[in-house]
């Protein structure tokens, strides 16, 4: 047991010494922060940034700087902000080309030109930068300010015209202090009380200007569209006339073409009709004189036929199966009845032949 609290109190100790040599070894250089060294024992400042993380710094030999490397931002305004962040400044109090005071907000951003922080703290400057950047940013702002006269000022196209071509005189003012300008905004512009009246009659003026040209444009455009739209209309009556007249034109023609078929059709019909009613009749005539014909060479061959013994026979057998006699009475004294013992005499009186066929 005792033996395993020594060792448990070996371990504490020895990690209570790494910590105490990497406290003195190491140097924590903290987020958004440039870190640069400086040498006690001689050679003075490292040249060099140091970047977020643990660098070799040995206590009592090495002291460090610690700069802010987050965006900076420097506020000119007539009210603090009240949060703290960044540098606040009086409002800016220009006076204009035409002789005019001008109160401007503006806000500058600017950090710190990266892998120069070490030649702030070698100039001495990592507790007045700020203050140094704010006599920078003034001077620019004032001369470039200066320029504008009352109406310019209140130009939105002015004004960033002006931003513009201010960033090249911050950036050559800052490069001495290490620096470099990231933005610039005018947030807000005003005048003294009177003028501010005066200039905002102006500017209604001037808007009501702007606002009655622009009317007037809309008028013309209007005008200009009601004008497309009367040639358009016009246009399409036109268009639409010259289709009716081809589609009347083409109707018309349809209908002669349809009156013209239909009457050659009915001339077609009407012929063929009467071609094929004339046919028939002949045809019927001529059928019926064939049966005419044929009725009297059928009468003219059965009476033929009919002339002949067998006709003769065949008229007679006709006549005796359709004769009926309840009696038949012959008188035996008269000669020219056939006595029924002469058969020849009684064929010849049924058959009406001679006796010599």
């Amino acid at each position: 047991m005792q033996k395993l609290a020594k060792i448990l109190v070996g371990c504490f100790v020895a990690v209570l010494l790494f910590f105490i040599v990497a406290g003195a070894l190491l140097e924590r250089v903290p987020p958004a922060t440039i870190g640069v060294k400086q040498n006690m024992l001689g050679g003075g400042i490292v040249e060099e940034d140091f970047a977020t993380g643990f660098h070799v710094g040995v206590t009592g030999v090495h002291k460090w700087h610690l700069l802010d490397g987050t965006m900076h931002f420097l506020t000119y305004a007539q009210r603090s902000s009240g949060k703290g962040s960044g540098t606040e400044r009086p409002v800016l109090d220009i006076r204009t080309k035409d002789n005019n005071f001008a109160f401007f907000d503006v806000t500058v951003t600017y950090r710190i030109k990266p892998g120069e922080g070490h030649l702030i703290v070698m100039d001495g400057n990592q507790d007045k930068y700020r203050i140094m950047a704010d006599t920078a940013v003034n001077k620019v702002l004032r001369a470039e300010l200066a320029q504008l006269s009352s109406e310019e000022v209140y130009d939105t196209d002015t004004r960033l015209e002006l931003v513009k071509r201010a960033m090249p005189a911050l950036t050559r003012e800052l490069a001495p202090v290490h620096l470099v300008p990231q933005g610039l905004l005018i947030r807000a512009v005003n005048f003294p009380d009177v003028y501010e009246t005066k200039l905002r009659m102006k500017q209604l003026t001037q808007q009501q200007k702007l606002l009655a040209t622009a009317q007037r444009k809309v008028e013309d455009k209007q005008a200009l569209t009601e004008g497309y739209e009367a040639q358009t209309e016009a246009q399409e009556k036109e268009k639409r006339g010259d289709w009716d007249k081809k589609l009347q034109t083409a109707s018309s023609t349809n209908e002669v073409e349809i009156a013209t078929i239909s009457g050659e059709a009915e001339k077609y019909n009407q012929e063929t009709r009467a071609s094929a009613e004339a046919d028939y009749e002949t045809a019927v005539a001529i059928g019926e004189l064939a049966m005419t014909k044929a009725e009297a060479l059928r009468d003219e061959l059965r009476n033929q036929a009919l002339n002949t013994l067998g006709g003769r026979i065949f008229l007679a057998r006709l006549a005796a199966e359709n004769l009926r006699f309840k009696s038949v009475t012959l008188n035996s004294n008269d000669p020219s009845i056939p006595s029924v013992l002469d058969v020849d005499g009684l064929v010849k009186l049924l058959v009406g032949a001679d006796s010599g066929d």
